[in-house]
C-alpha cells in the first residue's frame, strides 16, 4: 500500500508543468470559495452586532403572556417590579448590562408635517452600551438627568423638517385607550444604519413614555452580554434566575426576533452553496482533463503493470491517489493564498462597499476567516479532485493488456 502511495505521489510530478497548472486552478478555486465564505462571515457578524446593539440586545424579557396579549390588552402584560428583575440579572456572570424599555407608536411632527413614529422610552443611565452603534449626526445622545428631550433618526428629521432645539408633538393612545400626547425637544439626530428604522426612530427618557401611556411599568427588559458567543450558555442561567422571582416571565433571544437577519443568512447561505458547486465543477473538469491525459500517455506503462500481476483495483487506486495528491496540493496552496489575500485586505484597510439595501451608509469589508470556512473550501477541493479521477482510473483499469503493451511507455 505504501509503495503504491509513493508511486502515485511521484507520478503526480512526472509532467510538472501540467500538474502545477492543475494545482494552481484548484488553489484559485479553493481561495475564491474560502474568501467568499469569509466575506459572508464578516457580513453576518456585522449585521448581527448592529441588530443586537441598536435594537434587540442579546435577550429580551417580557411578562408572561406578552406575545399573546400585547396587542389586544397591552396593560395586562407589563413588568411592574423592574428594579428587582434588573438587579437579579446584573448578578449573573457574563451579563454586561441590563436596561428596560417602554415603546409606543404614534403620529407626530413639527408644525403641520406629521408622520408615523416609533417612540422608544429608555433609561439614559443604562442606555450607553446600547447606543454604541448609533452615529450622532447632530447634537448629542440622551444623558442621565434628561427629561423632556429626545433624539430622532436622521431620515425622520428630514421627513418632518426637524432641527436641534425644535419641539416635537406625538399623539397616541394610553393603555386604557384614551387619546394622549407628549412633547419633547430634539437634542440629537442619529443614524443607526437602517434607512427604514431611521425614518421612524424616536428615543426619549422612559418617564415620558410612561407619562403618555399612563403607567409606571415597562414593556420589556433587555439584556446585553459581554460576548455574543456566550448566549447559548447564559440563557439557561438567566431563565433559572428569573424563575425564582414572584412574577412570571418569558424570554426571547435576539435571533428569534430578527426576521431580517434570518432572511439575510438564508440568502447568503444559499449563494455560498451555489458558489461551492460551481467551484467543485471547475475543479472536477480541471483534474479530469489532467488525469485523462495522464492515463492515455501512460497506457503502455499501465499494460506492463497489468501484465506483471497488478489487478484492476490496484490500477484504480493508483490513479485515485494521484487525483487525491493533486487535490491536497491545490487545497494547501489555496489555503495559503486565502491567508495572503486576507492579510492584503487588512493591510489596505478593507474593501469599500456601497450601502446594502435599506441601509443608509456603506462600510469597509474584511475577510473574517474561520477554521470552518477553510475546512469547507479544503474539503471541496479534495473531494472534487478525487471524484473527477474516478472515470480516468476506471478507463485505465479496463484497458486491454495486449493493446496497452503496444503503446509506447
Amino acid at each position: 500500500m505504501l509503495d503504491l502511495i509513493y508511486l502515485s505521489a511521484l507520478n503526480t510530478l512526472r509532467n510538472t508543468r501540467r500538474s502545477m497548472i492543475t494545482v494552481f486552478s484548484i488553489a484559485v478555486g479553493c481561495a475564491a470559495l474560502a474568501c467568499f465564505g469569509a466575506f459572508i462571515n464578516f457580513t453576518f457578524e456585522g449585521l448581527r452586532e448592529t441588530t443586537i446593539r441598536t435594537q434587540l440586545g442579546h435577550m429580551q424579557i417580557y411578562a408572561e403572556g406578552y406575545w399573546e396579549n400585547h396587542v389586544a390588552n397591552p396593560g395586562s402584560v407589563m413588568i411592574e417590579d423592574v428594579k428587582r428583575l434588573e438587579n437579579t440579572l446584573e448578578e449573573i456572570d457574563g451579563v454586561s448590562s441590563v436596561t428596560h424599555r417602554l415603546t409606543f407608536s404614534g403620529i407626530g411632527g413639527v408644525g403641520n408635517a406629521t408622520v408615523n413614529m416609533s417612540v422608544i422610552g429608555v433609561d439614559p443611565v443604562r442606555e450607553a452600551e446600547f447606543a454604541d452603534f448609533e452615529i450622532v449626526v447632530k447634537g448629542r445622545n440622551l444623558l442621565p438627568g434628561d427629561e423632556e428631550v429626545g433624539v430622532i433618526g436622521d431620515q425622520l428629521a428630514i421627513g418632518i423638517g426637524a432641527k436641534i432645539g425644535d419641539w416635537v408633538t406625538v399623539m397616541t393612545t394610553s393603555l386604557d385607550g384614551m387619546i394622549n400626547a407628549v412633547d419633547f425637544q430634539v437634542v440629537g439626530i442619529v443614524r443607526t444604519g437602517s434607512t427604514e428604522y431611521d425614518s421612524v426612530f424616536v428615543k426619549v427618557p422612559v418617564a415620558l413614555t410612561q407619562q403618555v401611556l399612563e403607567t409606571s411599568a415597562v414593556e420589556r427588559v433587555i439584556v446585553m452580554l459581554e460576548e455574543t458567543d456566550d448566549l447559548e450558555v447564559l440563557r439557561p442561567r438567566i431563565e433559572n434566575a428569573i424563575q425564582a422571582l414572584p412574577e412570571q416571565f418569558e424570554t426571547r433571544q435576539w435571533d428569534e426576533l430578527a426576521g431580517f437577519y434570518e432572511a439575510v443568512v438564508a440568502l447568503y447561505s444559499g449563494l455560498f452553496k451555489i458558489f461551492s458547486a460551481i467551484v467543485a465543477v471547475v475543479v472536477m473538469f480541471s483534474v479530469a482533463n489532467t488525469m485523462t491525459m495522464a492515463v492515455f500517455e501512460r497506457m503502455g506503462e499501465t499494460g506492463a503493470l497489468r501484465a506483471i500481476g497488478a489487478n484492476q483495483a490496484t490500477m484504480v487506486s493508483m490513479f485515485l491517489y494521484e487525483g487525491l495528491f493533486i487535490g491536497l496540493l491545490g487545497g494547501v496552496f489555496g489555503i495559503a493564498l486565502t491567508l495572503a489575500i486576507s492579510w492584503g485586505v487588512d493591510a489596505m484597510g478593507g474593501i469599500a462597499m456601497p450601502p446594502p439595501p435599506s441601509m443608509s451608509q456603506g462600510y469597509q469589508a474584511f475577510f473574517l476567516i474561520s477554521p470552518a470556512i477553510l475546512a469547507k473550501a479544503f474539503v471541496v477541493s479534495i473531494v472534487a479532485a478525487l471524484v473527477s479521477s474516478i472515470y480516468p482510473a476506471w478507463v485505465a483499469s479496463r484497458a486491454n493488456i495486449v493493446e496497452a503493451l503496444q503503446k509506447p511507455c
